[in-house]
């Protein structure tokens, strides 16, 4: 699909940067007739319009990252026993907790045996860097699966991260303070075949002055009471993580320690600061615990192998290479 998409792009005479990273977009606001300057690692860059369609925006402008918060949520695929899953098994959502999700999926390819569909079963969402132990969430999915299919033979396992709006109703439209110009789409809450579809039209008949009335109803909202007070909770959760990554990671003296286990990582404090220490591959690797974003501590993720933000969901490969989140930089290294 993807490749059908770009190949369409690259028709229409678009063309596509790959491995070049946004880090900010100047609009200015006495010149309303200039383009704005888009800054990337390959040089900058002019453009009428800009949309920021990265999940969550990398512009800080408009504090969409405190309006949002953010989750990740796992999923496994599985081979099962030839007639525990039927061909129209459909798809399936609990409504208790712990959430589960189940559905088939043809394999692609089948494979010689003639094995086709696949059963998918996902759930144990948490908001990014507040479980200890990822790792253990993956599992419990996999014991729930072999509880209820015995003998099913667990193929691949992956995540996804998503951004839920106090309101449920996703932002699109365009970035306060840039004058028209930039544009976003941010807020999903794990709908985005349908929310983010459904913005793809909005920006659309934005950028090209058409005129969708529900388009129009999607971009405007009314902040109600109660979308107020669960973003005050939110935004108040995070001034706690703020203060008790800093306050353990100035206390947990990491000098002359040993490396951590395999697949493991820790905050020390080493040189007086707080450092993320961490082992991969056989290696072990320091870089600093600061996320650059607004420099909340970074936790580790045990199941994906990443440094995880819980302040606003930047999230970092073990050597400190930017993943994904508000921020556009790394992890320092040290």
């Amino acid at each position: 699909m993807l490749r059908a998409l770009a190949a369409d792009f690259r028709g229409r005479g678009g063309t596509i940067a790959e491995g070049v990273r946004v880090t900010g977009v100047r609009a200015v606001a006495r010149r309303p007739g200039q383009p704005s300057v888009v800054h990337t690692s390959a040089g900058d860059v002019l453009a009428r319009r800009v949309v920021l369609a990265t999940g969550i925006p990398i512009l800080d402008r408009g504090l969409y990252f405190a309006k949002v918060s953010a989750s990740r949520s796992y999923a496994l695929s599985f081979r099962v026993p030839d007639g525990s899953v039927a061909s129209d098994f459909g798809m399936f959502l609990s409504v208790d907790a712990p959430k589960r999700t189940l559905r088939t999926t043809p394999a692609i390819p089948a494979d010689a045996a003639g094995e086709g569909d696949l059963l998918i079963v996902g759930g144990n969402g948490h908001r990014v860097g507040h479980h200890p132990h990822p790792h253990d969430l993956v599992e419990d999915l996999e014991s729930w699966t072999q509880a209820y299919y015995p003998g099913a033979e667990r193929t691949h396992v992956w995540s996804a991260q998503d951004y839920h709006s106090a309101n449920t109703i996703p932002f699109v439209g365009w970035l306060p303070r840039s004058l028209g110009r930039v544009f976003l789409a941010t807020g999903f809450d794990k709908w985005g075949m349908t929310n983010a579809v459904a913005a793809g039209l909005r920006l659309a008949g934005d950028l090209l002055g058409g005129n969708i009335p529900w388009a129009t109803t999607l971009g405007t909202r009314i902040t109600r009471p109660q979308s107020m007070a669960a973003g005050a909770l939110v935004n108040a959760e995070v001034g706690a993580d703020l203060v008790t990554g800093w306050a353990h990671g100035l206390t947990e003296s990491g000098e002359g320690a040993p490396p951590p286990p395999e697949g493991q990582g820790e905050v020390r404090r080493i040189g007086g600061r707080p450092v993320a220490v961490c082992t991969v591959g056989g290696v072990t690797r320091e870089v600093s615990a600061v996320c650059p974003h607004l420099r909340g501590i970074v936790r580790w993720n045990d199941q994906e192998l990443s440094w995880d933000c819980p302040l606003h969901a930047s999230r970092y490969q073990a050597d400190g290479t930017r993943i994904e989140g508000p921020t556009t930089e790394d992890l320092a290294a040290l």
